[in-house]
């Protein structure tokens, strides 16, 4: 049976703002790519805790998780490489990022801003959940 992966991705949010990262060129997949912090979860980690584990490891940042808003299912470089993925809608509690080995650059970015970078097209529907929910939402909402 093949081994099946568990990713996750974050839309880190700080007033208004989305955090995108630039993947370092040493990256073994989509290097110098834009993209939400992601990763995967760790053996006996739940997914909540995974994903901010991830943001810490990759910004340096505290965060809050608004809510989950998107599940899916790809291939990561190809069919030997299964992953579910869970993408949050989380909020930033920390200004200073501090980028990891694994990317080189980061900007806070509008949504749009974020979609204009080629790269981000795949989290489209991770954005535009976002901004169905706030309009139904209030401001500070978070899951319990």
């Amino acid at each position: 049976m093949k081994k099946l992966y568990v990713g996750m991705g974050a839309a880190l949010e700080k007033d208004g703002k989305y955090l995108i990262l630039k993947r370092s060129d040493s990256k073994d997949f989509a290097p110098n790519a834009w993209e939400v912090v992601t990763g995967r979860i760790e053996e006996d980690e739940s997914p909540e805790d995974g994903i901010l584990r991830e943001i810490v490891e990759e910004t340096g940042l505290r965060a809050e998780i608004v809510m989950p808003v998107e599940t899916g299912f790809f291939y990561r470089g190809g069919k030997e490489f299964p992953m579910v993925f869970i993408s949050y809608w989380c909020r930033c509690k920390e200004e200073d990022v501090r980028l990891n080995w694994e990317h080189s650059e980061f900007k806070w970015a509008s949504i749009e801003e974020a979609l204009e970078e080629p790269t981000m097209s795949h989290f489209y529907g991770l954005f535009r959940r976002i901004e169905l929910l706030k309009q139904h939402l209030p401001n500070e909402f978070t899951l319990p």
